[in-house]
C-alpha cells in the first residue's frame, strides 16, 4: 500500500481513531465470530444427522462440508493469531502448519459454495436430466475431489522456512529470501479464493434467476389443470431447496464482493492514479476492516439462513428442539412430535376428510 500513498503525507497510523476501530473489528472477528461459528453450525450438524430425510440428499453432504470448513476456518484464524501475538502459546513449527489449514479450510469452505451453484444452474436450465446431477453419491465424490485438490494446492506453503524468533515483530515471518515467494503465492491464494469463484457464482446465480424468472411466468401462463397441480406438487420440494440454496450463494456474493474490491485497491491503487491522502488512508482503513468483518461473517450465519429460507430445516430444527425438551420434561407423555411430514399428512388427511364430507353432503342430494 505504500506506492499508493501520497509523496507529501507522512502517515503515522499509531493511535489514530481508524487505527482503534481496525483493532475493534479485528478483536470481534477473533473472539466473538468463532463462537457463533461453532455453535450455529453444530445446531446445523445436529439438525442434519438426526432427521433422516435431510441426511439422504445432496444438500446434506454440502451442507456438512460447509459447517465443518466454516467452523474450521475462524478457529484456525484464531489459533494463528494466538501463535503470534501470545507469550505462552507460540510454536514456530505451528505457524506454516496453521496456515496450511487455514488457507485449505477457506478454499473448501469456497469451492463448496461454487459446487452448489453449479449444481442448482444444471438442475435449474435442464430440469429434465436433474436425476444425472443431484445425488447424494455424486455430492459426495465431488467434496472428496474437492478436498484432495485443494489439499495438493494448499501444500505449497509448507515448504516456506518461517524464521525461529521470540519477538513479536518477526513471529511466523517467512525468511527472507522467501518473502518474494510467499508473496507470489498469497496472489494464488487471492485468485484461488476471491476472483475465480466469485466469478462462477455470480454468471451461475445470474442464469438461475433468469431461467427461474421464466419459468414462474410460463407456469402462470398456463391452465391449472390436475395434472399440473400433480407436477407442481412434485417440483415444490426441489424449488424450496433451490430457493434456499440460491440464497445461500447471494449472500456468500454479497459478504464477499466488497472485500474484492478492498483487494483489488491495495494491490492495483486507486482508479486513474489517485493517491491517498492521510484522511483517504484512514477511511480506506475502516472501510477495510468492515469488509473484512462482513467476509468472516459468512463463515458463521448459514444456519440462520437455513433457518428462515428452508422449510423443512426449519421443521426438523423445530421437531429437534421440541423432542429435546419432551425427553427433559417430568411429566411428559408420548406423543407425536410433529415434523414438516406429520404436520403435511395431517393436512393432507384434513382436506381429504373434507373433500369425502362433500361428496356425502352432494349424494344426500
Amino acid at each position: 500500500m505504500n506506492q499508493f500513498i501520497c509523496q507529501e503525507n507522512v502517515i503515522t497510523f499509531d493511535n489514530t481513531a481508524a487505527y482503534e476501530f481496525s483493532n475493534t473489528v479485528s478483536f470481534l472477528s477473533i473472539y466473538i465470530l468463532p463462537i457463533l461459528a461453532l455453535t450455529g453450525n453444530t445446531l446445523t450438524l445436529l439438525v442434519i444427522f438426526t432427521n433422516s430425510h435431510l441426511n439422504r440428499s445432496s444438500f446434506a453432504v454440502y451442507v456438512k462440508c460447509l459447517a465443518i470448513s466454516d467452523t474450521s476456518v475462524l478457529v484456525f484464524k484464531f489459533l494463528s493469531y494466538q501463535n503470534k501475538t501470545s507469550k505462552h502459546f507460540y510454536f514456530p513449527s505451528f505457524c506454516t502448519i496453521l496456515i496450511f489449514f487455514t488457507e485449505a479450510s477457506v478454499l473448501l469452505s469456497i469451492w463448496t459454495i461454487v459446487a452448489i451453484t453449479i449444481e442448482r444452474t444444471f438442475v435449474v436450465l435442464l430440469p429434465l436430466h436433474q436425476k444425472k446431477f443431484v445425488s447424494a453419491h455424486r455430492a459426495r465424490m465431488t467434496i472428496l475431489i474437492l478436498t484432495s485438490i485443494i489439499l495438493i494446492f494448499s501444500a505449497r506453503v509448507l515448504i516456506i522456512p518461517i524464521e525461529q524468533s521470540e519477538n513479536l515483530g518477526l513471529r511466523c515471518r517467512p525468511k527472507t529470501n522467501w518473502i518474494l515467494y510467499r508473496k507470489k503465492n498469497m496472489t494464488i491464494t487471492e485468485f484461488g479464493y476471491c476472483y475465480i469463484p466469485l466469478t462462477i457464482v455470480i454468471i451461475g446465480n445470474l442464469l438461475t434467476s433468469c431461467t427461474v424468472k421464466r419459468a414462474f411466468l410460463r407456469r402462470h401462463a398456463l391452465i391449472e389443470t390436475r395434472n399440473f397441480q400433480q407436477e407442481r406438487q412434485v417440483k415444490c420440494h426441489e424449488n424450496q431447496l433451490t430457493l434456499m440454496l440460491l440464497i445461500v450463494t447471494l449472500v456468500f456474493i454479497v459478504d464477499f464482493v466488497p472485500f474484492t474490491i478492498m483487494n483489488i485497491i491495495a494491490r492495483w491503487g486507486l482508479p486513474f492514479n489517485l493517491c491517498f491522502t492521510r484522511k483517504a488512508f484512514e477511511i480506506y482503513t475502516i472501510v477495510r476492516s468492515l469488509c473484512e468483518l462482513l467476509k468472516d461473517l459468512n463463515f458463521c450465519t448459514n444456519f440462520l439462513i437455513y433457518c428462515l429460507s428452508g422449510r423443512r430445516f426449519r421443521y426438523a430444527f423445530y421437531s429437534l428442539y421440541k423432542c429435546r425438551r419432551h425427553h427433559l420434561s417430568p411429566n411428559s407423555d408420548h406423543k407425536q412430535i410433529p415434523t414438516y411430514y406429520t404436520a403435511k399428512i395431517d393436512s393432507q388427511q384434513k382436506s381429504g376428510n373434507s373433500l369425502t364430507k362433500a361428496n356425502v353432503k352432494e349424494a344426500e342430494l
